[in-house]
């Protein structure tokens, strides 16, 4: 198709009995809809295809599915300029609008000199797509540079004294033509000069015109170089068209005189659309001229389901596929314009109800509709030509029965057009001799004819109501009651007769399914009932309608498919997720595809991909507003438009300006909802990815591809690459939602399809991060490796260092065994074996002998009763060390009558020493009071034990002879001194002695504590 090739040609709508002029079909929205409210405003639709919206209660997008509030403040004016920026005006304010992320940018303006009373300025842009306001300043255009209106920008120069009121730019002459209160004129771009009616040195036609007045109240240029002006001459409106190719004015403007239809109007403005349509629109005023004069759109009747109604039309915009959107003070309407070979016949009903029943074209290409309750019309259907309604006279019979018509053939070979009608009559219409005949045959039995076939021999076949099958084999001769043979009695009323070839029919019956007949051998071939199918749909047949060589499709309240060769039928209400309602009728079009006729409307249905699409007022087919105009019977022309009718109405359209031959457009995000906050999804897709804290991972997304005349003619199919196997499938949009993701990667992916199974070029996508919790982050669990692998690390250290410190144990236990047992136990034994080789020793000997082994045993005892000490780890703590100390303080100084008293600071109390550093310090204490005990000769000894910062200071002082420490250099001293220093650096700890002759000595340790 593509339905733009609709929008060039004109649709018609006839009422039968009822004169009535064209008119557009019009679709309307309002609050109910989805709207703020049913004021509007201004209206603009941006580059990406979105319909944006300014009311009195905020700012609203449309993307053809939903109504989006984007902001809440009133909107009086909304354009979009040369570089697709978005130009709103809020009462005196004006702004750059980002239909991106949604922020507005305020733009400041030069004001004018009212004291403080100025009006909000109004907002414009010329036909280079230039922005500029218009106020009590005058113009002034906007400059990028600045971010600001002045008059400073303005691409022309006038005179101070003149007030400007508009400014209209026509491009193919270079001028701006200035309305100001002083009348007409125009800067000439190429002289770069201003000129008006008193200085019209181009001897301009217009300016030098003597119908204009000073007071032009609008002034519009369309693609034809016409110039639309409205002036006013003592509250006179006078409209006038001028030709500025020709330089002269034209008739134009007939019908725009009285736009408002005799109540006061006024105009708001013009403008052009599908190349040619001019609308000047307004207050009580919606007219167009197409073809030299100015026709009525509005509807004054009140009653149209398809018309438009208002007070005040505040824009007309025709967006880029064509349709044309109407912003009012009742709503958002928009048409398709107009489809020209679309025929919608209405049968008014102010007078008596009748129902459409049967219709047929013949062999002229003349439509015949039989009605039920006012007889025959027929319709003139020849494209370019206003259809025309007539009523045959010759088919006006006294026999009202005769209105009441079920059935129409015609009869191919001779021309004439029967017509079935109720309790048995029949009319015969001869086309060539223009005359008619009704008949009353006993045959019919009072029955009503209603099927009436031609088979391929040119035999009439007759259904009436009681299931009676006749047969005329002289069609063309003068009908009798001898002319009709019966030839099968059904039993039930017969709804449907369908030839397939020359001798098989299917006939439909009423209750009780569907029969394949054999004309020939007058025998049933085939039945489907209850009695051999499931579906009991198949007793209530209305249509039938081939599909393959073993598969048809049947319209039986539900449609279904019967395959002949299995025996299978198959109903269903809807196909695609679409509810079809009670199908009547069902008709194939040149391209394959099956159009049914329901209470739902029209739908399409393509065979080859499954798809099921409707069609309804919004595609310019009126098929079903109420229960008067449900199709219930169709036929295909000679030239492959379609028929179809019912009730109180009648459509003719051409299906091939309904075929969508193009990829549909890529799919658009349009919306995308966190935790029910909405986010712009035009910013977000900007991004390469969404990121959401797994604290919201909830979401829902919106999309539609952006085409308002595909709307409900394609089919979605998205999926969640991580969430979902395959694609999911809609038919109507709705916000896909996900709830509580798992933290991680995925990839939303969308694409259209239309009903020839062509997908949009390119998926579309947005990538999304659900971002997890810190403890489920990479970086967190190298971290934990790290403190795990340290910790592990540092065990092993403590391990190695423990092996270690074991073997130093063992290897200083088995030096201190060594030094202090092996040579005690040497002296033992050498002692031993001399006394064992004298003989026989005295007595003092003997006793000199045992006594230094004594002695020996003795030290060996106490040696190891030190190293056994200092490796129990019970011994430990200060108090087990400072315990030890005094028992062996007691056992050397007690015996030699040495006083000795211990002063322990109580933070000395919470010390721990390794096991090292306790024997080393026991050992300095050792020999010290070794050193007392041999060269001190003193009375009193004092053991000090205190915490100085992080060091342990153990300080010995005696009041004996002392010595002096300078002369003795530990060159000369003796071991002991030398011990004591080298197990305090062990401890790497620092010793001091002072001592002088008869003051005493005092000896200070300090180590660190560990």
């Amino acid at each position: 198709m593509f339905l733009r090739l609709l929008f060039s040609l004109v649709i018609s709508i006839i009422a039968i009995e009822t004169a009535r002029s064209q008119d557009y079909i019009f679709n309307r929205f309002s609050t109910k809809d989805g709207l703020l409210t049913n004021n509007i405003l201004s209206m603009v639709q941006d580059s990406s295809g979105y319909l944006w919206l300014g009311t009195e209660n905020g700012l609203q997008r449309y993307d053809g599915n939903f109504f989006r509030v984007i902001l809440n403040e009133r909107i009086d004016q909304i354009i979009s300029d040369s570089s697709h920026r978005i130009w709103i005006r809020s009462g005196k304010k004006l702004g750059i609008f980002n239909p991106t992320n949604f922020s507005l940018v305020n733009v400041i303006y030069e004001p004018g000199n009212t004291g403080g009373h100025e009006e909000a300025p109004n907002l414009r842009k010329d036909a280079s797509g230039n922005v500029f306001i218009i106020n009590e300043k005058g113009c002034q255009y906007f400059d990028d540079s600045k971010k600001s209106f002045s008059q400073k920008n303005n691409p022309f120069i006038v005179p101070d004294s003149i007030s400007i009121i508009n400014v209209v730019e026509d491009k193919k002459r270079r001028r701006y033509w200035i309305i100001s209160q002083k009348g007409l004129g125009y800067w000439d771009s190429k002289t770069t000069s201003f000129y008006s009616a008193g200085n019209n040195l181009q001897k301009d036609p217009l300016l030098a015109s003597k119908l204009l007045s000073k007071t032009i109240v609008n002034f519009f240029i369309d693609a034809s170089n016409r110039y639309w002006i409205e002036s006013e001459n003592n509250s006179t409106k006078n409209f006038f068209c001028y030709d500025a190719v020709k330089n002269q004015f034209t008739s134009d403007t007939t019908g725009l005189a009285d736009a408002g239809n005799g109540s006061h109007f006024e105009v708001k403005g013009f403008t052009q659309y599908h190349d040619s349509v001019i609308a000047v629109y307004g207050l009580n005023c919606l007219r167009i001229n197409n073809g030299g004069s100015f026709q009525e759109l509005r509807d004054t009747r009140g009653h149209n389901p398809y018309g438009i109604y208002f007070n005040v039309v505040s824009a007309i915009i025709e967006d880029r596929e064509g349709i044309v959107w109407i912003a009012t003070d009742d709503g958002l309407y928009n048409t398709l314009g107009t489809l020209g070979r679309n025929i919608h016949a209405i049968f008014q009903m102010e007078k008596f109800r009748s129902f459409v029943k049967s219709v047929i074209e013949d062999s002229k290409q003349k439509l015949w509709i039989g009605t039920w309750g006012r007889g025959i019309f027929t319709i003139t259907t020849n494209p370019g030509i206003y259809p025309q309604v007539a009523k045959p006279q010759q088919l006006q019979f006294s026999d009202s029965l005769s209105k009441l018509n079920w059935s129409i053939c015609e009869d191919k070979t001779s021309g004439r057009i029967w017509f079935g009608c109720e309790l048995g009559r029949l009319m015969i219409y001869d086309t060539n001799s223009d005359k008619a005949s009704l008949h009353h045959f006993t045959v019919f039995k009072d029955k009503h004819l209603k099927q009436i076939v031609e088979d391929r021999n040119g035999s009439m076949w007759i259904g009436l109501s009681d299931g009676t099958l006749l047969q005329n084999t002289n069609p063309a001769g003068t009908p009798s009651d001898s002319s009709f043979q019966k030839v099968w009695a059904f039993e039930g009323g017969i709804s449907k007769l369908y030839f397939i070839n020359e001798s098989q029919l299917w006939v439909a019956v009423e209750g009780k399914g569907i029969f394949l007949f054999d004309t020939q051998a007058g025998k049933i071939l085939r039945s489907f009932d209850g009695s051999n199918s499931d579906a009991q749909w198949i007793t209530e047949v209305k249509d039938i309608l081939q599909l393959t060589d073993s598969t048809w499709l049947l319209a039986a309240g539900q449609v279904g498919v019967l395959n002949v060769n299995s025996s299978i039928v198959e109903f269903s209400g809807t196909i695609d997720n679409l509810s079809i309602g009670n199908a009547s009728t069902l008709q194939r079009d040149v391209n394959g595809n099956c159009w049914i006729g329901s209470s739902n409307g029209l739908f399409k249905y393509n065979p080859k991909t499954g798809s099921l699409t409707k069609y309804s007022q919004y595609d310019g087919l009126i098929t079903v507003h109420n229960n008067s105009y449900i199709p219930e019977t169709s036929l295909r022309m000679d030239d492959n438009r379609l028929v179809f009718a019912g009730n109180q109405h009648l459509l003719v359209f051409d299906p091939d300006d309904y075929r969508v031959m193009k990829s549909p457009p890529d799919v658009t995000i349009t919306g995308f909802q966190l935790n029910n906050r909405y986010l712009p999804a035009d910013s977000l897709q900007q991004l390469n990815r969404i990121r959401l804290p797994y604290t919201n991972s909830s979401f829902s997304i919106e999309f539609a591809s952006i085409s308002f005349s595909l709307l409900g003619k394609l089919t979605y199919e998205y999926k969640l690459e991580g969430v979902d196997a395959g694609w999911t499938t809609l038919k109507t949009v709705v916000p896909v939602k996900y709830n509580f993701l798992p933290p991680g990667n995925y990839t939303f992916l969308v694409r259209a399809k239309n009903d020839e199974g062509q997908y949009s070029k390119q998926t579309t996508s947005i990538a999304i991060r659900i971002v997890p919790p810190f403890w489920r982050t990479p970086w967190f669990y190298l971290l934990m490796g790290a403190i795990i692998a340290s910790v592990l690390f540092y065990l092993h250290r403590l391990r190695l260092e423990r092996l270690l410190q074991i073997e130093k144990v063992r290897s200083r236990l088995a030096r201190d065994l060594h030094d202090d047992m092996g040579s005690t136990l040497s002296t033992v034994n050498i002692l031993s074996n001399i006394a064992l080789q004298q003989t026989p020793l005295d007595e003092k000997t003997s006793k000199e002998y045992m006594s230094t082994i004594n002695s020996s045993t003795g030290q060996m005892m106490e040696a190891m009763d030190d190293i056994v000490w200092s490796i129990n780890p019970v011994n430990d703590s200060m108090a087990k060390v400072l315990a030890r100390m005094k028992e062996v303080a007691g056992s050397v100084l007690e015996p030699i009558h040495v006083e000795y008293r211990f002063q322990v600071d109580e933070d000395v109390m919470g010390v721990n020493f390794s096991m090292e550093s306790r024997r080393e310090i026991f050992l300095i204490f050792k020999e010290a009071l070794n050193n007392i005990v041999k060269y001190a000769q003193c009375n009193n000894v004092l053991f000090t034990l205190k915490k100085d910062g992080g060091d342990f200071v153990l300080t010995i002082k005696d009041d004996g002879k002392g010595f002096d420490a300078e002369a003795r250099t530990p060159s000369t001293r003796g071991n002991g001194l030398k011990n004591m220093r080298k197990r305090t650096e062990n401890l790497n700890g620092s010793i001091s002695i002072d001592s002088e002759p008869g003051k005493g000595t005092r000896l200070r340790i300090a180590m660190p504590i560990a």
